[in-house]
Parts: C-alpha cells; structure tokens; sequence
C-alpha cells in the first residue's frame, strides 16, 4: 500500500526510507508526539485563540528564515546521489541517515538561538510604559511572547525525539577508536614477543591478523570521509550560489531597482539561509575528524 511524504506530499513506497522528491528520512519509526491534555474548562476559547493565532502568524513571517525547511528540501535535496568517479563509494543509507539526523539536530540549536533572541527582543517591551497602562498593548506583546515560547517548546520536542536516534559517536570516530584499538594490539604484541612471552609463530599470526584488521577499518573510514567530503563540496558550491545572488540583491538595490525594506527583506533571508549552509558544512566537517 502506498503512502506519502509528510513533508512534501509525494507518494512513497512502504519501503522507502526517504522520499525520492524531497529526500527527507521517512522515520516512521519515530515516537508520535503525545497528544497535549485538553485545556481546562476554566480557561475560555476566546483566550486561547490569539495565541495560536499568533503562533502561526510568526511561522508564516519565518518562513524565509528559520521554519522554511519543507521549502528546502523541495527546492534542493538534501540527500544528493553521491557522484561515482574514481574509487569514491555511494555512501551507506544508514550512514547518510544519521548525516541528516546531526544536521537536523544542530539546525534546531541555530533555530533555538534566533527564537530566544527574538523573545528577548520582544521582551524588552514590557519595560515600555505603554505595557502598563495601553491594554491593548500589553495584550499584542503578551501574544506574542507566549508564541515564541510555544515555538521554541516545539523545537525542543523535536530536538529530544531527533537525539533519541543520534548513535553517538559517529561512525567515523567509531572507526577511529577501533583503529586505536588495533594500533595497541598491534604494539603490545610486539612487546609481548620481545619479552619472549608469546611464540614467534604466534606472534606472526597474531600480527598479520592485526594488520589486516587495521587496514579494513581504515579503508572503510577513507571511503566513507571520501564520500562526505562530496556532499560537503556540494554544499560548498550551493553556498556560493546563494553568495552571488546575496550580491545581486544588493546590486538591485544600489540600482534603485527594489526598495530598501525589499532589500532588507530579502538579505535577512540570504543571511539565514547562508547561516543554515554553513551549519551543515560545519557539521559535516567536524564528523569526518
């Protein structure tokens, strides 16, 4: 029976791990979000209404910068088919899928940070004489604060169920200790057998074992630092595409071709945007060490 892609609503396979449109994981396997208990009789719908209003209003305002990540993945996949030239191997899906899982979680730190600022912001309202005395106003920033609390609530709901699937370490670093591993092995032997306490025939194929085990690992992390590096490279150049049309904002601008709240509008999107890539790249980097 077929399904669909609850990001991007193309049809998908029961196999499927990810959507081939899109390319976000299909982690059905996730926990559901609790139902939240009803709200008490006590409190009236009309009180809670603008709130969940403005909830909405602030994710349609954020849609070019920090909740646009549906877009995203429809505009470019995340997941590119990873170029098969030389000897560089397609990375392993279940390795890809954990990628995603890590840049999902620090793409949620960085949306954290623009929320809690944003709260800040707003938060300085309060001090505004207005808020005292205008109940008009206190009732617009009130909305407004409880808004941005529920929205950072959500990004913590999400953060907790993507760190329940995060296997720490990465794999790479996995392979690294293994290495490690066999590197001691592979001196203590040696020790061993200057100390005459393990045979020379044993200690031939203890070593070679050894040897041989050291070199599967490494060759396995090459491959899969090789294919990273790809998807970081694609990234790279997906970042200086979004640099050059930064620019080209600009320059309409200074031609007098959009106005100023336009350019500004669209810059602050560009810099978002730009922030996001380079989190990625950032986290890519950092799990190839």
């Amino acid at each position: 029976m077929s399904k669909f892609c609850p990001y991007c609503g193309n049809p998908t396979k029961p196999s499927d791990k990810f959507c081939i449109i899109c390319g976000k994981p299909q982690l059905t396997d996730l926990p559901k979000r609790e139902k939240k208990p009803k709200i008490q009789e006590a409190v009236k719908e009309e009180e809670v209404k603008p709130v969940e209003k403005k909830v909405e209003e602030i994710k349609e305002e954020k849609s070019e910068e920090i909740l646009d990540e549906e877009s995203e993945y429809k505009k470019k996949k995340l997941f590119k088919k990873v170029k098969e030239t030389g000897d560089v191997k397609p990375l392993p899906e279940e390795v890809k899928e954990q990628m995603v899982y890590y840049i999902e979680f620090n793409d949620i730190q960085l949306n954290k940070k623009v929320l809690v600022e944003k709260l800040t912001e707003i938060s300085k309202s309060t001090k505004d004489p207005r808020y005292d005395y205008d109940t008009n106003f206190k009732k617009e920033i009130n909305i407004k604060l409880e808004a941005l609390k529920t929205l950072i609530s959500e990004l913590k709901q999400k953060e907790s169920v993507i760190k329940q699937n995060l296997e720490e370490p990465f794999i790479v670093q996995r392979i690294t200790n293994d290495i490690d591993t066999k590197v001691f092995q592979l001196e203590n032997l040696a020790r061993e057998h200057k100390l005459h306490k393990v045979d020379k025939e044993s200690f031939e194929k203890l070593r070679e074992k050894y040897k041989q085990e050291k070199s599967d690992l490494e060759n396995e992390k090459d491959d899969l630092i090789a294919g990273m590096k790809l998807w970081i490279q694609d990234l790279k150049l997906e970042k200086a595409e979004l640099s050059g049309e930064r620019k080209l904002n600009k320059g309409r601008f200074h031609a007098k071709e959009i106005t100023e709240d336009e350019y500004k509008k669209k810059d602050k999107g560009f810099d978002l945007r730009l922030k996001k890539i380079k989190t990625k790249i950032k986290t890519l980097e950092n799990l190839t060490k």
